[in-house]
């Protein structure tokens, strides 16, 4: 079994790498992160079997680090790893196998990596992850020539629709992501609007509307230079929609 370990703590991970050792040697640690981001990136990679993770990571916490690898239909299953009992009812709601608190003893992690090899044998439940799969997700992964790139949703301040692709635009840079601007309207719709048949902005990013010389509708943004066209249509609704706010 191919297995990841996720720990911002370099003296934990070794510990669980010396225990997953001693279990068997068709068991092998392929890979470690010391935060959430590089162990999603690890894990489409190098699509391990199974994910031993911290809860309390930089960058991406463990159980964020979950919903990503559900929502990239990987075939990676988790097991949690934490010196927390408070997250236990939250991380099964991710679909994790096991639960397993710090310090982890060798028995303990013996029947969490069994209980896994078991899940293993099993298609993945589609139905029994269609919950996880439809809460919004709070990073967005495209790939680069750079390698993956992880976008936070709260950093981008508008999509837009660019022939097939999307470009996903933060303040300081754009990236083309695969998703549909529908899809990421049914998504992320509390958080975003429309403002064009071809635009999605992010709310908490509006600074003010504007009226061009040639009386078109414009949009400006915080932390953004250029202005965004807003169409006739989706100026009123999104007045009405900053009136609510305010």
């Amino acid at each position: 079994m191919k297995i990841l370990i996720a720990d911002d703590e370099p003296l934990a991970r070794q510990r669980l790498k010396r225990l997953v050792d001693a279990i068997s040697s068709h068991h092998t640690v392929y890979a470690d992160a010391s935060n959430g981001v590089d162990a999603l990136k690890q894990c489409i990679d190098i699509q391990p079997e199974l994910a031993l993770l911290d809860i309390r990571m930089p960058k991406m916490d463990g159980l964020q680090t979950a919903t990503e690898i559900a929502n990239a239909q990987l075939k990676t299953r988790v097991v949690f790893v934490t010196a927390y009992d408070e997250y236990a009812i939250e991380a099964f709601d991710k679909n994790a196998i096991d639960y397993l608190l710090k310090p982890v003893k060798q028995a303990r992690l013996d029947q969490a990596i069994d209980k896994a090899a078991q899940y293993m044998a099993q298609p993945i439940d589609i139905k029994q992850a269609a919950p996880l799969l439809s809460r919004p997700r709070q990073h967005l992964c495209a790939h680069t020539h750079h390698g993956l790139k992880v976008l936070n949703v709260n950093d981008i301040l508008f999509f837009k629709a660019d022939h097939k692709y999307v470009l996903a635009a933060t303040a300081t840079e754009s990236i083309l992501i695969e998703d549909s601007l529908k899809l990421l309207e049914e998504e992320f719709g509390t958080q975003f609007f429309r403002i064009h048949r071809n635009a999605l902005v992010n709310t908490t990013a509006i600074h003010a509307i504007t009226k061009s010389a040639s009386g078109q509708f414009e949009l400006q943004l915080k932390g953004y230079k250029d202005t965004l066209s807003i169409s006739r249509r989706h100026k009123a609704e999104l007045n009405r929609f900053l009136r609510q706010k305010d």
